[in-house]
C-alpha cells in the first residue's frame, strides 16, 4: 500500500536528513473485517450470496452461516441437522425461494424455518457440488467434481450433461449455456450435447492450461478467471479469444479465483494476491491488497469470492474471514500513522489546490493530491530543527510554512527543513492570513497582527478573554475572536464579548471551536451547543442571531470541531464523531458520517482546510482524511428491517411471523430485530411503540425487545429504526399482538355473567313485582269473594267519574244489600252466611258486562259501576238481568235450600248535573235503602225523588 521511495537528503543540514518521502496508492477500500471472533463458524469463506430479503448467507469450512449485519446464525452438521458435511462450497436461492446447498459431500435442500436440510440424491452420491445455476427456464443446473446434471423437475431426479469434468461455472446467452470447467469452455445449444471449445488453440495467445475457476458474461464478451493463464476476454459471437491479461499486462498474478462486476469495472478475485479493478473502458488496472497494520484493509490475500450486494456493497471472502466495504468509501484517501506521518494526531490542516499540509505533535506533513506523493518531516533535538511541539495552526505563506505551536510563532522553510523563530515564549494557537497580514490568536487569549513581509507585530493586544482564541476572522470593523469563553469584537483596540452586546444569551460565554464567514453570514460552530448562524444587518450596522441549530433541528451532534465550505458553497462541519453537510440557503443537513464507519476517528477542534481547495482535509486522532465533496454519495437510504427471534417463555418460535398469539400463562415475550447495515451496525438507533396501549415512540435497548404481563387485548407492536446517519426511518415493522385472556375474562365468559346477572335482576324485579301485585291485590280485594274492596272502589268510582265527566257520558252506580242476611248467619251460621256471599259475587260477575265493575263494600252490601251507559232502555236491561240474576233461588247449604233476596238501589251519573263520588254513593244507597223497605226489586234515585 505504501511505498518508501527514497529518505531524501535535502540540504546537507542533519534537520534536512530527517525528511522522507513515500508513494501511496490512489484509492483505498476500506473495509469492515469479520472473524471467528465476530461469529464466524469458520474463517475460510468459500462462497457467499444474498438472498431477496437481503440477509446475507456464507457456505464456510464451519458450515452455512447468515448473517444480519449484528450477528451470525449458525446451521452445521449435527445429528439432526440432515447436514453430511460442513464444507460448503456454493449456496443459491432460486425463483421458487428454495435454498440449495452445495457441500463437499452432495446437494441439499434447507429449510429456513425448520433449520433443516434434504439431502438430494445426486446420481453419485458423494459427488462434491461446485456451483449451482437456475436458468431462465428455472431448470437447475449442479455441477459437481464428477460432472454436470440437471434437475428434471417435478420428478426430483437428475439427469447428466456432461460427465467427467469439474464444472466451477455456468452462464447463460439466448439459447447457448456456457459451462466453466476445470478442463476448459463448453457450449450447449439448446438439448444437444455440450461441445468443447478448445482455448489453447486459439492463435496469438499463450493459454496453456484452460483451468477455468470463474466466468462473467458482458454481452458478447465472455470473462475467464483462470489458473495460470490469467484473464481471458473471449467473444461469444465468433467464438474467439479477444484479449489475454497477464502479469505483463498489469496484473499481479495470472491465478484468477473470482470476478464481479460493478458499473464499468471488472473486480477479479486474485488466488494469493488480494483483488484487481480493471476498467473496462481502458483497460487500466488498480489494486487492492491486505495490510497486516491496517484494520480496514481485506483480512487476506487469499479471495475466495467476490460480490456485490443489492446496497451496491462489495463483500470479499477469503481464507481469513469476511470483509465488506462501500466502494464509494474509495474517494476517502487516509493519512494515518501506517501512512509514515509524523503522528496520528493531526491538530491542523491547510489546503492549496492541489496539495495539503498538516501539522501533528511530532512534525509536519505535506501531501501532493495530483502525484499521491507524502512527504514528512519529523520533530527533531537538532538546532535549527523543527522542535517536537504541537502544531496547533499553520499556514503556507511563500517559501515557508508559518506554524502556531507551543513553542511559539515559526517559519519553517521545508527545502532545508530548518525553523526560524518569530515569536518565541509564548504558545500560538489560531493563525488567519488578512492579505499581507498575519492574524495572531494565543493560548493566554491575547491577540496581536503581524505584517507579513517585514515579520513586525503591527498590533498587540492583551489578553481579551479568560479562555484562549481558538479562530479569528477579519472584518469591515476589526476583528471577530472566537474563544473558549465566547465570541469577541475587537474594535480600535477596545474588545467586548459580542453575544453579550448583542443579547444573544444563548452564545454567551460559549465554547466557539470555528468561524467561517460566508458573504454576510457567520457561522459559529460550539464546543457543546451546535451551530450558530449570526447575519449582518446593514441598517443597524451590527450582527443579529439568525438560526441556532441543534440537533432537535437535525444536527447529528452538538459537540462541532471544525468548518469549511466546498466549491460549491456547501458547508461542511464536523462534530466530535461525526462529519456532516449543510446547504446555506435551505440550511438542508445531510449527515454523511456512514463514509466513516472503517475508521475509528475523533475529529480534533478546527482541524480543517477552510475553503479555496477542490479536496477538503480533517484532521483528528487517526490522522487526516482528504476528499472530493461531490464524491460522497448523499442519498438517504435506509437498511431493511427484519424480526429475527421471537420468545416466549421460554419457547422460541419460528420469527417469519406478522401476528403473534399470547396464551394467558404466558406473561414474558421477547422480540429481536435486525436492521440489515453491514457496515456500521453500532451506529443504528431503535424505538418502539405498542397502540393503543402505548402510542409515542420509546427507545430500545440495541436490537432487543423485552415485554412482560401486558394487559389483556389486541396490539400492534411497531419497530423502526435510523440508518447510519441517524435519520429515522418513516416506515416501521409491524407486528400483531393479541393477548388472549383466561376463559373467565373472555367476551363469551363476561356476556355470560351479564346474562346471569341480567336474569338476576330481571327474576328478582319478577318476584318483588308479583310479590307487590299480590299485596295490592290483597289490599285492594275483598278476601271472601274477591272483589274489589271498599278501598279499591273508592278510587275506581273517581276514576271513572273523571272520564265520564272528559268523554260527556253516563254512569251507573248499582248498590246491592242482600235481605234477611243476619237471620241466615244467625240460623245456619256464617258458613253459609260466607258461602251466599261467594255465590253472590259469582253471579254479579257473571251477570254484569266486561266493562262493569263489581266490588264489595263490606259485609252483605254489594256495588257494581255501570259504565257507558247510552240510553234509559240500556240501564233498565242491565239493572233487570242483574236483578233477576240476583233474586234467583239462593244457595244448597247442608242438603238445605236457601233462598236469599236481594234489594238494589241504583244512582245516575249524568254529565250534565254532575256529582262527587261520595254523592253519588250516597245516592245509590238511599235508592237501595227506598228498595229494602218498599220491598221493591230495585229503585232509581232522583232528586225530588226515589222510584
Amino acid at each position: 500500500m505504501i511505498k518508501l521511495l527514497i529518505i531524501l537528503a535535502l540540504c546537507t543540514s542533519p534537520a534536512a536528513g530527517l525528511a522522507a518521502s513515500y508513494q501511496l496508492d490512489a484509492e483505498q477500500l476500506h473495509f469492515r473485517r469479520l472473524s471467528v471472533r465476530d461469529g464466524l463458524p469458520s474463517a475460510y469463506i468459500n462462497t457467499i450470496s444474498q438472498h431477496q430479503d437481503g440477509f446475507i448467507w456464507l457456505g464456510t469450512k464451519g458450515g452455512v452461516a447468515r448473517f444480519d449485519g449484528l450477528r451470525f446464525v449458525h446451521y452445521q452438521l449435527s445429528a439432526h441437522s440432515g447436514l453430511g458435511s460442513n464444507d460448503i462450497l456454493v449456496l443459491l436461492q432460486d425463483q421458487q425461494q428454495r435454498f440449495w446447498v452445495g457441500s463437499e459431500k452432495g446437494l441439499y435442500l434447507f429449510d429456513e424455518v425448520t433449520g433443516h436440510f434434504s439431502l438430494q440424491p445426486l446420481p453419485k452420491p458423494d459427488a462434491t457440488v461446485l456451483t449451482l445455476y437456475q436458468d431462465s427456464e428455472q431448470q437447475l443446473w449442479v455441477g459437481t467434481d464428477a460432472g454436470l446434471y440437471r434437475l428434471v423437475d417435478p420428478i426430483g431426479d437428475f439427469e447428466l450433461i456432461l460427465p467427467d469434468v469439474e464444472v466451477k461455472f455456468l452462464t447463460e446467452q439466448g439459447n447457448t449455456l456456457w459451462i466453466g470447467t476445470k478442463q476448459g469452455l463448453y457450449a450447449r445449444q439448446a438439448e444437444s450435447q455440450p461441445e468443447p471449445i478448445d482455448l489453447t488453440a486459439m492463435p496469438g495467445f499463450d493459454v496453456q492450461h484452460q483451468r477455468l475457476f470463474d466466468g462473467l458474461l458482458l454481452g458478447e464478451r465472455l470473462f475467464l478467471a483462470t489458473q495460470r493463464d490469467g484473464l481471458l476476454i473471449f467473444n461469444t459471437a465468433s467464438r474467439q479469444l479477444e484479449r489475454q491479461l497477464l502479469t505483463d499486462d498489469g496484473l499481479l498474478s495470472n491465478s484468477i479465483w473470482s470476478l464481479a462486476l460493478r458499473n464499468n469495472e471488472l473486480w477479479l478475485g486474485y488466488f494469493y494476491d488480494g483483488i484487481a479493478v480493471l476498467s473496462l473502458q481502458d483497460l487500466s488496472i488498480r489494486h487492492y491488497s491486505h495490510h497486516p497494520q491496517i484494520q480496514y484493509s481485506m483480512p487476506h490475500n487469499n479471495i475466495s469470492q467476490l460480490l456485490f450486494d443489492q446496497a451496491e456493497h462489495l463483500w470479499v471472502a477469503t481464507t481469513n474471514g469476511l470483509a465488506v466495504a462501500n466502494p464509494v468509501d474509495a474517494a476517502i484517501i487516509h493519512l494515518g500513522e501506517y501512512q509514515n506521518i509524523t503522528n496520528k494526531h493531526v491538530w491542523s490542516v491547510a489546503a492549496t489546490e492541489q496539495s495539503v499540509w498538516f501539522g501533528t505533535e511530532s512534525g509536519l506533513n505535506h501531501f501532493d493530491v495530483r502525484s499521491q506523493q507524502l512527504r514528512t518531516f519529523p520533530a527533531s533535538s537538532e538546532p535549527d530543527a523543527l522542535p517536537r511541539t504541537v502544531i496547533w495552526s499553520l499556514l503556507p505563506w511563500q517559501d515557508q510554512v508559518l506554524l502556531g505551536t507551543n513553542a511559539g510563532l515559526l517559519g519553517f522553510d521545508p527545502d532545508s527543513a530548518q525553523v526560524e523563530v518569530l515569536i518565541a515564549g509564548r504558545e500560538v494557537y489560531s493563525l488567519r492570513q488578512d492579505q499581507q497580514q498575519l492574524l495572531i490568536g494565543f493560548y493566554d487569549g491575547g491577540f496581536a497582527v503581524m505584517d507579513l513581509a517585514s515579520r513586525e507585530l503591527q498590533l498587540e493586544h492583551p489578553p481579551i478573554a479568560r479562555g484562549y482564541i481558538t479562530d479569528i476572522q477579519p472584518v469591515e470593523q476589526g476583528y471577530l475572536l472566537a474563544s473558549s469563553r465566547g465570541l469577541w469584537h475587537l474594535h480600535q483596540q477596545e474588545a467586548v464579548e459580542l453575544a453579550e452586546q448583542l443579547g444573544i444569551t444563548e452564545l454567551q460565554q460559549r465554547h466557539i471551536t470555528s468561524l467561517l464567514l460566508e458573504e454576510d453570514r457567520l457561522w459559529l460552530a460550539t464546543q457543546d451547543h451546535g451551530l450558530f448562524v449570526l447575519g449582518w444587518q446593514q441598517v443597524q450596522q451590527q450582527w443579529q442571531l439568525q438560526h441556532h441549530l441543534t440537533v432537535e433541528q437535525g444536527l447529528a451532534e452538538n459537540q462541532l470541531r471544525g468548518l469549511a465550505k466546498a466549491e460549491n458553497g456547501d458547508i461542511w462541519l464536523t462534530g466530535m464523531r461525526t462529519l456532516s453537510r449543510i446547504e446555506p440557503e435551505t440550511l438542508t443537513i445531510t449527515a454523511l458520517s456512514r463514509h466513516l464507519h472503517w475508521l475509528d476517528m475523533e475529529f480534533h477542534a478546527n482541524a480543517v482546510s477552510r475553503s479555496g481547495a477542490s479536496q477538503l482535509a480533517f484532521g483528528g486522532n487517526q490522522g487526516l482524511l482528504l476528499f472530493a465533496p461531490e464524491q460522497l454519495a448523499a442519498d438517504v437510504e435506509f437498511p431493511r428491517l427484519h424480526l429475527t427471534s421471537v420468545q416466549v417463555m421460554a419457547q422460541s418460535l419460528p420469527a417469519f411471523i406478522e401476528q403473534l398469539t399470547i396464551q394467558p400463562e404466558q406473561s414474558y415475550y421477547a422480540f429481536e430485530f435486525a436492521a440489515l447495515e453491514f457496515l456500521s451496525p453500532e451506529r443504528i438507533q431503535y424505538q418502539y411503540r405498542l397502540p393503543p396501549l402505548m402510542n409515542s415512540w420509546r427507545a430500545m435497548a440495541g436490537n432487543q425487545l423485552s415485554l412482560s404481563q401486558l394487559p389483556y387485548g389486541q396490539y400492534e407492536l411497531e419497530v423502526r429504526t435510523t440508518n447510519a446517519d441517524g435519520i429515522w426511518n418513516p416506515a416501521s415493522k409491524r407486528i400483531q399482538l393479541d393477548v388472549i385472556p383466561p376463559w373467565w375474562q373472555t367476551w363469551q365468559a363476561k356476556l355470560s355473567y351479564l346474562l346471569v346477572v341480567f336474569f338476576l335482576i330481571s327474576y328478582s324485579a319478577f318476584v318483588q313485582l308479583q310479590r307487590n301485585r299480590k299485596l295490592s291485590y290483597i289490599a285492594n280485594h275483598d278476601n271472601l269473594t274477591k272483589l274489589a274492596n271498599r278501598r279499591f272502589f273508592n278510587k275506581e268510582l273517581e276514576r271513572r267519574l273523571q272520564l265520564a265527566r272528559k268523554y260527556q257520558h253516563q254512569l251507573a252506580l248499582m248498590y246491592f244489600d242482600l235481605n234477611k242476611f243476619k237471620e241466615l248467619n244467625d240460623t245456619h251460621g256464617h258458613d253459609a252466611g260466607d258461602q251466599l256471599l261467594v255465590e253472590t259475587a259469582i253471579k254479579l260477575q257473571q251477570a254484569s258486562r266486561s266493562s262493569d265493575f263489581a266490588a264489595r263494600l263490606g259485609g252483605d252490601e254489594f256495588v257494581l259501576i255501570l259504565d257507558r251507559i247510552n240510553s234509559d232502555e240500556e240501564l233498565c236491561k242491565a239493572i233487570e238481568r242483574l236483578s233477576s240474576a240476583l233474586n234467583t233461588p239462593g244457595v244448597h247449604y247442608s242438603a238445605q235450600q236457601i233462598d236469599v233476596s236481594c234489594s238494589i238501589g241504583v244512582a245516575l251519573f249524568s254529565p250534565g248535573q254532575p256529582v262527587s263520588a261520595k254523592t253519588l254513593l250516597k245516592q245509590a244507597d238511599s235508592a237501595m235503602y227506598q228498595s229494602k223497605t218498599g220491598h221493591h226489586a230495585w229503585c232509581m234515585y232522583q232528586e225530588d225523588k226515589t222510584t
